[in-house]
């Protein structure tokens, strides 16, 4: 197991979820965890790249903190919210944990649901986390958007930015001025003859081995500016 201590600041991230929160995020645990001795809120105790893509937003504006309700499917605790004090464990999800877990967490799902008034959902979790909430989908009501993170995990990574910005990552300024959308870009001397899309795509799926968004997207903008 990949074991993490970095410390993230979170101070300024609320401990309170609103009643009132409009949108529900449901994210599935990772394997890598800050190694702390004691207690840590799940949020925190948890360091995969989905957790540090939603601690990030949290910090960059976190006067929206309290319009998202976060819960963390783990493999060890089953559906928790973000806030749940957790221990350091090392227990992955199987098959057959999801099927002893199933019954209580799509319980535990409906009475989330039922309790909050929420307009848009978005799930983030590996295929075998879905089998701990099979049946999820007759939970939600009709009038609530339901959006399930899919792919790759950079491109379910993108997914997950896009949900909590409202919008994909903005190239900064002093990248754009020095890219020229003229000409095909070239890197290491090959022409590159791909739609940015398409180069885009590359970047997501090169997120499986690199684990960071920022830091992928940032390189391929510096080589498509030379």
């Amino acid at each position: 197991m990949v074991k993490s201590c970095d410390k993230d600041s979170l101070e300024n991230l609320s401990p309170e979820i609103s009643i009132h929160s409009p949108n529900l995020l449901i994210l599935g645990c990772s394997q890598r965890k800050r190694c702390d001795s004691g207690l840590l809120r799940a949020i925190a105790r948890y360091n995969g790249p989905t957790f540090q893509v939603l601690r990030r937003f949290l910090k960059q504006q976190p006067q929206v903190s309290n319009s998202i309700s976060t819960y963390i499917l783990s493999a060890e605790f089953g559906l928790i919210p973000q806030d749940f004090l957790i221990p350091y464990y090392d227990r992955r999800m199987t098959a057959s944990r999801a099927i002893e877990l199933r019954s209580s967490t799509v319980a535990k799902l409906s009475d989330i649901v039922n309790f909050r008034s929420y307009k848009e959902v978005f799930l983030c979790m590996s295929q075998i986390y879905f089998q701990a909430i099979q049946g999820y989908e007759a939970i939600f009501p009709n009038n609530i958007n339901v959006q399930v993170a899919s792919g790759s995990l950079g491109r379910k990574l993108g997914e997950l930015h896009d949900w909590l910005h409202g919008k994909p990552p903005e190239v900064p300024q002093s990248m754009q001025k020095n890219i020229n959308l003229s000409k095909n870009p070239i890197i290491k001397g090959i022409e590159v003859l791909l739609t940015t899309q398409q180069i885009l795509n590359i970047a997501h799926q090169s997120l499986e081995k690199s684990g960071s968004a920022l830091r992928v997207f940032t390189k391929l903008l510096r080589r498509l500016s030379k």
